[in-house]
């Protein structure tokens, strides 16, 4: 691991910003602006689009920024990821976006890799804000996944933060490429979550991770109960098998019960008993799904489908 030196204007000269997009004409209004507001822009910016059909080319190559097309049945969480890692070589640092999370402001990619002047950090994620109309739900899960204050963690923290120790998102996340590269990119063999799946692979090689609020992006989702059934199934599926992510998971945090008590306090202090019922039956079916995400090897692939949020993962080798 290197010394950093240079001062983070000249960071963002070596750092290319890769967005992920299908069918994105609608988020393109808002992350494009975004984009062109930054004080000290990027190497580069490059959109990996996947045969999208409406506006999403053009829009892309009217603001000059480079684009490459990929055929739908060929993205991949950690492949199309590991594509751009191959694609901007000469960039020593990736600044990941999913086409829905825009960044605020216009400094937010200085804040991102001001981290990355300690040598040892190796992943530094954003702040997540929810959309302007947001649900109650979602605003809770933002504010409680994604609060002001920093925060650090390395490997000796998992054995007392669990899983939280490698949480982040990818949807608002850079990492330095050596870093990258040396646990071999991320995983392609997951149905999300390759993000979290490269954190404990990054702290065991003895890197930092690093959650930075100053950085902020708005992103957020109204999910059904049935999407977080399908979710969760996802997550845990993940969980099952990622050999680091199972054991991080073994190191207690109790960070899943913590949410629903929150959760449930946070209702009452608005004057919303009613809404406990809601809040029970989101965690039943994020608890079922859970449960039969562990479980997916005894689930047959048909019903695997079904009960995915990433259906085409199945379809895999």
């Amino acid at each position: 691991m290197h010394s950093e030196s240079l001062p983070v204007a000249s960071l963002a000269s070596r750092t290319s910003v890769i967005v992920l997009t299908l069918d994105a004409q609608v988020h393109l209004k808002a992350l494009l602006p975004a984009l062109a507001a930054l004080k000290q822009a990027p190497r580069e910016v490059l959109f990996i689009d996947s045969a999208s059909t409406d506006l999403t080319p053009a829009m892309i190559e009217a603001a000059g920024h480079r684009l490459m097309t990929i055929k739908r049945s060929d993205f991949g969480h950690g492949k199309t990821r590991n594509l751009a890692l191959d694609v901007c070589a000469d960039s020593e640092y990736l600044v990941y976006l999913t086409q829905d999370a825009c960044p605020q402001g216009d400094d937010w990619l200085q804040q991102l890799l001001k981290p990355f002047a300690d040598p040892q950090v190796a992943l530094v994620y954003g702040q997540q804000l929810p959309r302007r109309e947001a649900t109650d739900t979602e605003r809770f899960a933002r504010e409680f996944n994604y609060p002001d204050q920093p925060e650090r963690t390395t490997q000796a923290d998992i054995a007392r933060l669990g899983i939280k120790a490698v949480f982040c998102s990818n949807s608002f996340a850079a990492y330095r490429r050596t870093a990258l590269e040396a646990i071999g990119g991320f995983p392609t063999q997951l149905p999300l979550g390759e993000d979290m799946a490269a954190a404990a692979r990054l702290l065991g090689k003895g890197y930092a991770r690093v959650y930075e609020p100053a950085a902020q992006a708005v992103h957020s989702h109204d999910y059904s109960i049935r999407e977080e059934f399908k979710r969760y199934f996802d997550i845990g599926t993940l969980i099952a098998m990622d050999r680091e992510l199972s054991q991080a998971r073994l190191a207690t945090s109790g960070e899943g019960l913590r949410f629903v008590k929150v959760e449930i306090q946070a209702a009452l202090t608005r004057g919303q008993p009613l809404a406990i019922l809601s809040i029970l039956m989101r965690t039943a079916g994020k608890f079922l799904g859970y449960w039969l995400g562990e479980r997916y090897r005894l689930v047959p692939l048909a019903w695997r489908r079904r009960m995915s949020m990433h259906s085409l993962f199945w379809n895999q080798p």
